[in-house]
Formats: structure tokens, C-alpha cells, sequence
């Protein structure tokens, strides 16, 4: 196997576990069925840009706090930019 290493912007926030499943499958979700989280801890919900066309939907995620931290930082709108090229 090659090793790959990839980037993307990302749009991201930290919200209880209970917001990202409300954000994920809307506020009729069975919030009983979450057996990794409880409903009151921080995570950062993570949305991914639409890879296809226009019409599709970005992808949404979440991640828990110290991964995420990890793995992310914080971008400021010049430094997108110049990522850019504009």
C-alpha cells in the first residue's frame, strides 16, 4: 500500500451530542438509542462539503472533542484564501 495525505476545509462547532443528533436525523430521533455518548456531552459536529454536484447534500459527522482537536485547527477567512489562490 502508498501512503496518501489529503486536506479539505471543513466547517465546524461544538455542540452537545443531543444537537449533533437533532442536526444529523432531525428532532424526531429516539435519543434512548445513543450508547457511546451521553446526550449532554460536547462533541464537535463536523460538515463536509458536497463532493458532486450542486444538488447533493454536504455530509454531516461528528467528532469526539480531543480527536478532533487533534487532528483540526482553526482557519481564519485569509488564510482560506490564500489556500484558494485568490
Amino acid at each position: 500500500m502508498e501512503n496518501y495525505v489529503g486536506s479539505k476545509i471543513i466547517k465546524a462547532e461544538k455542540v452537545t451530542f443531543r444537537k449533533y443528533l437533532e442536526i444529523k436525523y432531525g428532532t424526531d430521533v429516539d435519543m434512548s438509542k445513543s450508547r457511546h455518548y451521553d446526550l449532554d456531552d460536547i462533541v464537535y459536529i463536523v460538515v463536509y462539503p458536497p463532493i458532486g454536484g450542486k444538488d447533493e447534500k454536504p455530509y454531516i459527522s461528528m467528532s469526539p472533542v480531543e480527536v478532533f482537536e487533534k487532528a483540526y485547527r482553526k482557519i481564519e477567512d485569509s488564510e482560506i484564501s490564500l489556500m484558494l489562490g485568490g
